[in-house]
């Protein structure tokens, strides 16, 4: 149990080290983008590259200390808190919000309530690049790259998957698995919200195994999990093992009719009664039948 421990703690302070800033972003606030442009129709896609430009993955100062993550100033109807900062000129109002989804909302009610973004909403939500250089157009901001910038991180980090909108919280898929030493396997894949529950049958034609498991995500389709189950012997005395397994998968989408996303996962079993190997590493594709 000590070595499965020191296993899970290796693989969770790895992927927790390699994660970039905007990745973190992107997971923490991926949820508020999706549900403005379900109310507000504006492209979630828009909405996560706004405020990862505008707020510097949410470390800028107007971040940080006020909230904002859209680079908002005050104007003339303003009558919330505010927060000074250098911009286009020293010392500028901008709104200060009591939490971050306040600044998302605002973000919605800017560009729905004024006349002159109106024409966006002319364009389809899955048209990011119109979204991106309408935005300039507009005036939303003076940087004459604006556009490039906000497109290059929306297909840098395939935030146009965010415009299709959230699937259900709960879903349920069948899988089929390939990979090694496991060569083929059969499972079912229970997703709600950042938790993913499993159960599988594997085997190599030489020992199989079957197994309970559950991942959580770390980040944008970055998943830590870990499995217990038995390992079946046909040809030893001992015939039955039990085992316990720690490992990473990432989810990736898929255009393919025939199933909805392959989740490439790897890592290490860990035999817990006597067998040839301490450590079993394995890799696997699944893929989820739709």
């Amino acid at each position: 149990m000590k070595k499965f421990l020191l296993i899970l703690f290796l693989f969770s302070s790895f992927w927790g080290f390699s994660q970039s800033k905007t990745e973190n972003y992107i997971s923490e606030y991926s949820s508020a983008a999706v549900d403005e442009m379900n109310r507000y129709s504006i492209p979630a896609s828009i909405t996560l590259a706004q405020g990862i430009l505008e707020s510097g993955n949410g470390e800028s100062r107007l971040a940080t200390e006020g909230n904002n993550h859209f680079g908002i100033k005050c104007h003339s109807n303003w009558n919330g808190k505010t927060i000074i900062e250098d911009d286009d000129e020293k010392g500028e109002c901008f709104r200060k919000y009591d939490k971050v989804t306040d600044s998302y909302r605002d973000h919605s009610l800017f560009l729905t309530e004024r006349g002159r973004y109106s024409f966006l909403f002319e364009y389809k939500k899955s048209d990011y690049k119109k979204w991106a250089k309408g935005l300039k157009k507009a005036g939303y901001a003076t940087n004459p790259n604006y556009p490039t910038l906000l497109i290059d991180l929306i297909e840098r980090y395939e935030l146009y998957t965010y415009d299709k909108g959230e699937q259900s919280d709960k879903q349920l898929y069948f899988a089929h698995t390939y990979g090694l030493p496991y060569l083929t396997g059969l499972g079912a894949f229970y997703f709600s919200n950042k938790s993913v529950f499993f159960t599988e049958v594997n085997t190599s034609f030489v020992f199989s195994g079957a197994n309970l498991g559950y991942h959580y995500e770390l980040f944008n389709k970055f998943y830590i999990g870990a499995n217990a189950g038995v390992i079946y012997l046909p040809t030893e005395d001992t015939d039955i093992i039990p085992q316990l397994s720690a490992e990473l998968m990432y989810k990736k989408s898929s255009e393919n009719k025939r199933y909805n996303s392959v989740l490439i996962r790897g890592g290490v079993q860990l035999p817990l009664d006597k067998m040839d190997y301490k450590l079993i590493p394995y890799l696997s594709l699944s893929y989820l039948i739709n």
